[in-house]
């Protein structure tokens, strides 16, 4: 049986990212395993009262499961610290700033040995990553740790690489210099239907700073060609709204899981029915 190891950064981002490819491949018989990075955080009554809805780590673990039940996938939590709880903490959406160079990124070899552990255990077939788009520090970490480990065992061939959840947005497709590959128009944009969410993520996406993603990448992914190949989701988006629905904690704060759905039905329906998959060659 094939395995796949998907990199999650946080407990919701395989399911809200790649959640329909996720079951696709459980319905054809591979192993998926979920490996979500920083699981958790200091004691609530340290974080400011705005912030403890997502650093409630046992409300989100026990969402987490729910979810990976429902995708029949298997999870593993690396337990790492994300950069909000790490002091100095962080507020507003400071998160969304990437350091202007690799040693910014205090805990990267911490997680890179985390996923270089399970993953070295598993040996995976295929190695999904998130592509970083958004600028959030901790997506750009877990992607460059994940990338490192994969590129020295020699497994670069074995990558692909999701679209994070900010990919909805425009002007976050716009800043990445892979996903600006496949940009909609105005008129096509998934968040024509989702108002509240589009706000939201109008909002972080203004606020992003520093480098892309791209930046910290070593060859030979710095100077590759990408290509995207779409994954059919039809017979799976169901199973995957289903999976992000039981994240109730952090779906209200994007503003609530009805647009949510909205603006991922018709995400996929851009792609033709299906999640955008990206190598690098």
């Amino acid at each position: 049986m094939a395995t796949t190891l998907v990199v999650s950064p946080h407990l919701d981002d395989a399911a809200l990212s790649i959640g329909g490819s996720i079951a696709a491949w459980i319905a054809a018989g591979e192993r998926v395993v979920v490996a979500s990075v920083y699981t958790t955080g200091p004691p609530l009554a340290e974080i400011a009262p705005a912030m403890r809805k997502f650093a409630d780590y046992a409300t989100r673990r026990e969402e987490d499961q729910g979810a990976c039940g429902l995708l029949g996938v298997e999870l593993r939590w690396l337990d790492r610290v994300e950069r909000a709880f790490r002091k100095p903490y962080l507020t507003g959406r400071a998160f969304y700033r990437t350091p202007g160079e690799r040693a910014g990124f205090a805990t990267l070899g911490e997680v890179t040995r985390a996923i270089a552990a399970l993953g070295d255990e598993l040996a995976p077939a295929r190695i999904a990553v998130p592509l970083g788009i958004g600028n959030h520090v901790d997506h750009v970490e877990a992607l460059v740790a994940a990338t490192d480990w994969a590129l020295a065992r020699g497994w670069g061939d074995r990558l692909v690489f999701y679209e994070d959840f900010y990919a909805l947005s425009g002007t976050a497709r716009q800043r990445h210099p892979v996903a600006r590959a496949r940009r909609w128009r105005s008129w096509e944009s998934p968040l024509l239907r989702a108002r509240r969410l589009g706000v939201i993520l109008r909002a972080i996406s203004l606020a992003a700073r520093g480098p892309d993603a791209t930046q910290f990448f070593t060859r030979p992914l710095r100077d590759a060609t990408w290509t995207v190949t779409p994954s059919d989701v039809r017979e799976h988006e169901h199973r995957k709204l289903a999976a992000i629905a039981c994240y109730g904690s952090q779906t209200r704060a994007f503003g609530g899981r009805a647009g949510i759905e909205r603006a991922l039905r018709s995400y996929h329906a851009w792609w033709g029915g299906a999640e955008p998959l990206w190598r690098a060659t």
